[in-house]
């Protein structure tokens, strides 16, 4: 009888399993309900909003008044270093150039110098002297020029390593949205949300405490949920063309509304593929 796959350390190669085992190939992980966030939870410190100041961004992200005001306060920080760093770069650089420029100045005129001379001692000296220095010139720029190309080819050598340049961007002076990097966030950009939550004040499970819709007082757990920015009121999306888009006016409140002030909030998170991304991938090397 053959011996499993699992015990036959005897193959010439690595088994699946093998791989596996010893940390190579990709690894991929499932998420649960657990690992997903709840509706109504802050996007950066993942605890629910409830009792708290709710804050939305216009990309539909909901924060805690104190975790995105303190997010923007350490980007503009952030911003603020990276700017005194560019300028402190900025007059490197231009030091720099101006050495540079000098150096070149002072070379054009040494060899004015010296060739003014070589003309003078030339009148004054013999043809073989003369014809002399000028083979000397001419090995000493071969030379330069060999030593130049050495520094392409032998990096390897100490005099031909090339010089590491550190170079700084300019900074981006924008503060973002945290949860969407590609959208500017600033503090008049953030909306007030006055979500209605349902379950004691003493209640600590989130089955017990979840947002519902202020039209239907149904929970809002995964649906899609719009956010009436004139007033602040959350309901669902299934309630927005039968109670909002007729009149245009929050039903709650009575509030004139535009199209602009309709807001869509990001969904909860589930366990189902469908609906949000429940798996991770992480790359490790492969060997064969």
């Amino acid at each position: 009888m053959t011996r499993h796959s699992k015990n036959a350390t005897a193959t010439t190669h690595f088994t699946y399993f093998e791989k596996q085992k010893a940390g190579h190939g990709t690894l991929k992980r499932r998420f649960g309900r657990d690992s997903q966030l709840s509706f109504g939870a802050c996007s950066l410190c993942l605890s629910s909003t409830k009792d708290k100041d709710s804050l939305l961004s216009p990309s539909g992200f909901l924060y805690c008044k104190e975790c995105i005001y303190s997010n923007l306060l350490a980007q503009k920080q952030a911003i603020q270093q990276q700017k005194l760093e560019y300028e402190r770069f900025c007059e490197t650089e231009e030091h720099n150039v101006e050495k540079s420029r000098l150096e070149k100045e002072r070379k054009l005129v040494e060899s004015m110098i010296t060739s003014t001379s070589s003309v003078v001692e030339s009148k004054s000296e013999g043809k073989e002297k003369t014809i002399q220095k000028l083979k000397e010139k001419i090995d000493q720029t071969l030379e330069d020029e060999r030593r130049e190309a050495m520094k392409k080819t032998s990096y390897w050598i100490p005099d031909c390593t090339p010089d590491f340049k550190v170079t700084i961007t300019k900074p981006d002076t924008t503060t973002r949205d945290p949860m969407n990097p590609i959208a500017e966030l600033k503090l008049k950009h953030l909306m007030p949300v006055k979500l209605e939550w349902t379950g004691s004040s003493s209640s600590s499970t989130q089955s017990e405490n979840h947002v519902v819709c202020a039209v239907t007082k149904k929970a809002i757990t995964h649906q899609q949920a719009v956010l009436l920015r004139s007033s602040g009121i959350v309901i669902l999306e299934t309630c927005l063309k039968d109670a909002v888009m007729p009149s245009m006016t929050c039903p709650v409140t009575g509030i004139k509304l535009y199209k602009k002030d309709i807001i869509y909030l990001q969904s909860g998170g589930t366990s189902f593929s469908a609906h949000s991304s429940v798996e991770a991938k992480k790359y490790r090397s492969m060997i064969t």
